[in-house]
């Protein structure tokens, strides 16, 4: 077996780790913080040119909300996967007084409630940046059904074999 990486074209901020790796049917989808484009970019140089990495420019909750868990949704399915196969999902929030919103927003990602994973969902003492949340999550990626012949019939034991 053998390690991928999956990236789904989001910005990259050069940390030290990759977004999503598939290992056989089991995918591991790094803390994602609600960082969009510029932002990424941004941090991405500072790191580069050896500045002081900038301030987080903290958006409405919701938006992060948002932004971490569609990124999450691109890189689940740039690994074969979907929402409803994630196993496991742990977020760290800035304020626990952010749950229900979270919640409310978390639920729409994925088709009922019986697909909802397992999940943790604890107050940070800090965040990336002091953004709003950062999400994780461990999954799988479902076999794919193959197209089976009609099964062979079997014979009782002990029964010869009729030929025409």
């Amino acid at each position: 077996m053998e390690k991928q990486n999956y990236d789904a074209g989001l910005p990259s901020s050069n940390a030290p780790f990759n977004l999503c790796v598939r290992h056989g049917e089991l995918i591991f989808i790094s803390g994602l913080p609600p960082f969009d484009e510029a932002f990424s970019r941004a941090v991405r140089e500072a790191r580069e040119q050896g500045r002081p990495i900038p301030p987080f420019p903290n958006p409405p909750f919701a938006e992060q909300v948002r932004l971490v868990m569609d990124n999450m949704k691109k890189l689940v399915e740039a690994a074969g996967s979907n929402m409803d196969c994630l196993l496991k999902v742990i977020v760290w929030l800035r304020d626990q007084r952010d749950a229900e919103e979270f919640d409310r927003i978390y639920r729409t990602y994925f088709s009922s409630r019986e697909a909802l994973p397992a999940r943790t969902r604890i107050q940070a003492g800090r965040t990336p940046m002091d953004c709003g949340l950062e999400v994780e999550a461990i999954g799988f990626v479902p076999r794919k059904r193959s197209r089976k012949s009609a099964p062979a019939r079997k014979r009782k034991a002990g029964r010869p074999v009729r030929r025409k």
